[in-house]
């Protein structure tokens, strides 16, 4: 059972009918997940599913042929994409933001990817630490390595985070580079647990010139200061990641644990006892389990619409996303996470021995939803403390947020 979502917020027929194309999607997803595990990436006719779909665009400029679609919207069809597989919807919701995030650069860049085809796919590593950048004549040059670039495979472009000085004598700043496939090597490091399927590679970087105009610096996004604006004026071009924190990652997790309920639903309703045959869906303890599984992961998913719909009105006012909304929203996404981690847990411990198969999906949905639970901006020991310090007027302690 899934709890009827506030009313929609984009044009009700783009979102309907994106939505509607990502649910056609999730028998075919079912049945590659265990390939998808194997390969240790997307398929390819999934990468081309979501390309003929029209997913990957749903927040492109319209400029350029996307749909902009509002990002509670997007929400819904990432989390319907992930109750197919959740590596291809976390591959799907960093991909499709990455075109948003592109809108951000100075139109020669935006040209330089999407002139030859806007269906280029642009990966990324933010892990600003993990590289370095000298300024030099025109531009930058850029080394490091960087990992958790995920489903890099498919894509043409790049962007890199890195520590370099904007001015000499100045100590280094974040700052975010934008670079061509020559220009970078993908190393196959993803040997992991969960997500397998992600494809969440290392990219090496060896001393690479980046132009200038090819370059942003973190604080002028974080400010919704970046030079691509003045392109694209619609309020969905001025989300941060430092504003949002892990609501562009949450839909997987929830879809992935609402289908590992969904699953235990049919399964036990099929089930007896092992001592006198008795139906399972009797017995008052099942009976609970379900109901909190199913209690848990709709405040997730109403929780993280409100927070949507919230940021985004407050962008019809405000030029960035007020600090202290920031912060609740990170704050929120983070609690959803455990909630959701809550609901799955529920589940696997519901299934018994068969759920230790590793054939059985229910283990792959748990372990994919602890997974991306991991991720930094899904972590509640890291925004939970950073609302509760902003909230008793202090310093945040995060970097981009404003508080």
């Amino acid at each position: 059972m899934q709890t009827q979502a506030p009313s929609r917020t984009s044009s009700d027929t783009a979102a309907s009918e994106l939505l509607r194309r990502a649910r056609e999607l999730q028998p075919v997803l079912r049945q590659r997940a265990a390939q998808a595990e194997r390969l240790r990436r997307v398929p390819d006719e999934t990468i081309a599913d979501f390309h003929r779909a029209g997913l990957f665009r749903a927040l492109q400029p319209a400029r350029v042929g996307g749909t902009e679609l509002h990002p509670a919207d997007f929400f819904d069809i990432c989390a319907e994409v992930a109750q197919g597989c959740a590596s291809s919807a976390w591959v799907l919701s960093n991909l499709a933001y990455h075109h948003q995030f592109l809108a951000l650069w100075p139109d020669r860049a935006q040209q330089e990817v999407w002139g030859p085809s806007p269906d280029t796919l642009v990966g990324s590593s933010y892990i600003f630490a993990r590289g370095t950048a000298r300024q030099v004549d025109g531009g930058y040059e850029l080394e490091g390595q960087w990992p958790f670039s995920s489903g890099i495979d498919p894509c043409g472009w790049c962007v890199l985070g890195a520590m370099a000085g904007d001015a000499p004598g100045e100590p280094p700043r974040p700052r975010y580079f934008l670079l061509p496939r020559e220009d970078y090597e993908v190393l196959d490091t993803w040997h992991v647990v969960g997500l397998r399927a992600t494809g969440s590679k290392d990219v090496a970087v060896g001393k690479a010139f980046v132009p200038g105009y090819r370059s942003l610096s973190f604080d002028q996004v974080a400010a919704a200061q970046a030079p691509g604006l003045a392109l694209h004026a619609a309020p969905l071009f001025r989300v941060t990641m430092q504003g949002v924190g892990g609501f562009v990652l949450l839909p997987v997790l929830l879809g992935a644990a609402r289908a590992a309920a969904n699953e235990y639903v049919e399964r036990t309703r099929q089930r007896k006892t092992t001592v006198g045959a008795r139906s399972q869906a009797e017995l008052p303890g099942v009976q609970d389990r379900v109901a909190h599984v199913e209690a848990l992961l709709d405040t997730a998913q109403l929780v993280a619409r409100r927070s949507w719909c919230d940021a985004m009105d407050s962008l019809e006012s405000h030029p960035a996303i007020p600090g202290a909304l920031g912060a609740r929203l990170r704050r929120d996404s983070a609690f959803c996470a455990r909630l959701v981690t809550q609901a799955v847990d529920l589940v696997f411990a519901g299934t018994g021995g068969a759920g230790l198969q590793e054939t059985d999906p229910i283990q792959r949905m748990w372990r994919d939803v602890h997974a991306g639970a991991a991720q930094f901006g899904l972590q509640w020991d890291v925004s939970g403390p950073a609302y509760g310090r902003v909230r008793l007027g202090l310093p945040s302690g995060m970097p981009g947020l404003g508080v």
